[in-house]
């Protein structure tokens, strides 16, 4: 019963995070957002701790970058720069989560190497 909710908790993600980079809204403050709590879902339903650490991880990038975008004028192309920034590695992530084999630590590596806020 719980990999089944691990798979739907999963296919959710991936389905959003195809449907946002398609409509090319990746990378705006309301899809992180939105991204963030479909992350937040694969923390909650997951048993493996590879996967709950991928989307721990996947989740808190998400929310930084947000609320870095949250309250202040954003330009067209700072969007555009993060979400190009972000695509490669939240795209791992959610592959991994969906079921691909990869290494959990290089996964999550890499969008903790991919967050422009890490710096600061």
């Amino acid at each position: 019963m719980n990999t089944l909710v691990v798979d739907l908790a999963a296919a959710h993600l991936k389905r959003q995070f195809l449907n946002q980079t398609q409509r090319s809204r990746f990378g705006n403050l309301e899809a992180l957002l939105e991204l963030a709590i479909y992350a937040r879902g694969c923390i909650a339903s997951s048993l493996s701790p590879s996967r709950i650490t991928v989307a721990f991880v996947l989740e808190r990038v998400l929310n930084k970058c947000a609320k870095d975008l949250e309250g202040r004028p954003v330009r067209i192309s700072e969007i555009a720069e993060l979400g190009a920034r972000l695509q490669p590695p939240v795209q791992r992530a959610v592959e991994f989560l969906a079921g691909i084999d990869d290494d959990a630590v290089e996964v999550a590596a890499a969008l903790i190497r991919a967050d422009p806020t890490a710096a600061r």
